[in-house]
């Protein structure tokens, strides 16, 4: 909370220093070093290694796949300027190139011990926790890689990071920076303001059937309706596979035995028991909680409640209210002479003790003994046919899945032979949008593919689709409705609305840069409020994490200037809901330094880890500025 609360306010001078650092260098290469090549098929060369268009068409939608998954149902396609993603995407593989290069060079290396533990942690390649071989091998299939080449990529990528961490590692913040930083955190402002309300404008505005009608002409591009296609998919889906699977009794009984020593429960006893801590480190602190364990444990056998003693005397305040009673305990649950203690005990009632553990001395009650037992199978039979049946679902999925994506490349004009030979019906949704869709067009990905030039216009089968753990469908189109102008009367209402809203903010913008103006000139804040119809609040010093006053106002604020003494400065901005907020700053405190210690530590590990960044930007702004990089743009199209 600490690093984000400080990444939400870093110093403007700060995040200044990082941007020139990062991108000052990355266009002077930019401006000397790009040209396009001819009679290549690389996207790239980085001194003289390609990047080849197959990889970065994998990073492309790997990328692409990513920012679906981070906006979920909120992702439009409209939202994404590809053209932009794509130089994205291309600039990391050059980085990623430079670094691999660097790290060649420097000596860095990974061990296979660590390539594997790594790639065996990745959540995408487990089943409940555990690393699944036939999923990694399935996984890597679905995204067209190879164990091999998946494993180089891995290895790359974590050589790459052992050098970065290693630039990283040498940036450190000094206390100089730690006191500006905190000075500006928590520096206090003094600020009057008045809201300008868009409402208040709206009621006067008059829209006429003219400027409706010139502004859908002006903009006819933006009312259509949506273009729709409807659906035809079949689906493979552990889940329902499951659901098919029997088991006999025979198999499940295989099962039991197989599983036998898990439902085995070893022997338990419930206790209670008086913990007599050490209040010292010597040897009289210790004799002094002996002797008085000691003299409890004479006053037990002399008759005395076990119960009402533990109340009395016990340290241990989460038993010592019950009585001192522990409940029933198993083996590996308390400490080891405590457990070799009471599993020693010959029958119920019976007490031993003192018994010196690291709390101090304990006195030990036996209660109860329930002997080993092992669960029946008829208790865990329902348990056993659920795993049973997840695995032979498991199985066939992934027998399954590769037959899907076979028959369904091998036969792209149809989902029949897909369905016949699998035994997976042929369903369908209707109306999907590029932004929308029901059922399994909910999902983002299979709109996607359904608007793609291979499944839409070429009219083939897509490929399989993941739309959940072990759950795929395959689609095609069975209808398109192209998108087309929606009529004058459809969206008159909607025209006039947004019209009104324009022209009313427009209103209060010309409003509030007025009142401004009016401030500026040296005006008094209450003559400006009746001349314009204001009321500005009662001036308050305000921290950069105030609550009660809109973000964009104390952004604005805390950019300005700070004012000369008997001066002060004003401006205007917009607010998030259109509204405009013309203010006056009056007066600047500079921010207390924190003496925390514990302030003070997360500070400076924010501000280091700030350096840290900037570290490695400027080595590898500098590896850019020396690198020799060639890039061939006409390669980069899908």
């Amino acid at each position: 909370m600490v690093i984000q609360a400080f990444r939400d306010n870093i110093p403007k001078w700060l995040t200044g220093i990082i941007l020139v650092l990062i991108i000052g260098p990355f266009a002077l290469w930019g401006i000397n070093s790009y040209f396009s090549a001819s009679g290549d098929t690389s996207v790239a060369k980085v001194n003289g290694v390609e990047i080849s268009a197959q990889d970065f068409q994998q990073a492309y939608q790997n990328r692409y796949q990513q920012m679906q998954q981070m906006m979920g149902a909120a992702f439009k396609p409209g939202l994404i300027d590809e053209k932009e993603l794509r130089q994205e995407v291309l600039q990391q593989l050059i980085n990623e190139t430079l670094l691999n290069q660097q790290a060649k060079k420097r000596g860095y290396s990974i061990s296979n011990v660590d390539l594997v533990t790594t790639v065996q942690q990745i959540p995408s390649f487990q089943v409940d926790g555990k690393f699944s071989s036939q999923v990694y091998q399935a996984t890597l299939a679905s995204n067209g890689l190879t164990p091999a080449a998946f494993e180089q990529r891995e290895r790359q990528a974590l050589t790459e990071s052992q050098m970065q961490n290693a630039i990283e590692a040498s940036a450190f913040a000094t206390p100089v920076q730690l006191v500006e930083t905190q000075a500006l955190q928590n520096q206090q402002r003094q600020v009057s303001y008045a809201t300008v309300p868009v409402k208040q404008f709206l009621n006067r505005i008059k829209i006429t059937d003219a400027e409706i009608s010139a502004y859908y002409k002006a903009h006819s591009n933006q009312f259509m309706t949506p273009e729709k296609v409807n659906l035809a998919y079949v689906e493979l889906d552990q889940a329902q596979l499951a659901k098919h699977v029997t088991a006999s009794d025979a198999q499940l009984q295989a099962l039991y035995q197989q599983q036998l020593a898990s439902f085995k429960q070893e022997e338990t006893r419930e206790a209670q028991h008086i913990l007599i801590a050490v209040n010292g480190t010597g040897a009289k602190a210790d004799a002094a909680a002996k002797a008085k364990a000691e003299d409890i444990l004479k006053q037990l056998k002399a008759g005395a409640s076990f119960s009402k003693l533990a109340e009395k005397y016990s340290d241990d305040p989460g038993s010592s209210r019950e009585g001192g009673k522990l409940g029933w305990i198993g083996r590996g649950v308390m400490v080891k002479p405590f457990e070799d203690a009471l599993f020693g005990i010959p029958k119920v009632g019976d007490v031993v003790g003192p018994i010196r553990s690291k709390y101090g001395y304990h006195i030990i009650k036996l209660d109860g003994i329930r002997a080993p037992t092992t669960k029946p199978f008829s208790q865990v039979q329902g348990q056993l046919l659920a795993e049973y049946q997840k695995k032979q679902a498991e199985d066939q999925y992934y027998a399954l899945g590769d037959q899907l994506a076979n028959l369904a490349y091998e036969h792209p004009n149809s989902l029949q032979a897909v369905s016949q030979k699998l035994n997976l019906p042929i369903n369908s949704v209707d109306g999907v949008t590029r932004d929308s869709g029901t059922g399994i067009a909910a999902n983002a990905a299979v709109r996607q593919k359904a608007f793609s030039d291979e499944v839409l216009t070429q009219g083939n089968n897509s490929d399989p689709i993941k739309i959940g753990p072990e759950h795929v469908v395959v689609i095609r189109v069975t209808g398109h409705v192209p998108s087309e102008p929606e009529s004058l009367a459809q969206v008159k209402d909607q025209i006039e609305s947004f019209l009104k809203q324009q022209q009313a903010e427009a209103q209060a913008l010309m409003t509030a840069k007025l009142a401004q103006t009016a401030l500026a000139s040296g005006k008094d804040a209450d003559e400006v409020a009746r001349e314009y119809q204001l009321k500005f609040s009662a001036a308050k010093y305000i921290t950069r994490k105030e609550t009660g006053v809109p973000e964009q106002l104390i952004n604005a604020v805390f950019s300005m200037p700070i004012p000369a003494k008997g001066t002060s400065e004003t401006g205007s901005v917009q607010l998030a809901d259109g509204d405009q907020a013309v203010y006056e700053l009056l007066d600047v405190k500079p921010g207390m330094i924190s003496s925390s210690s514990k302030d003070q530590t997360n500070v400076l590990e924010a501000l280091s880890r700030v350096n840290a960044n900037v570290e490695f930007a400027s080595y590898l702004a500098n590896l850019r500025l020396h690198a020799k990089i060639k890039v061939n743009a006409s390669n980069m199209q899908e």
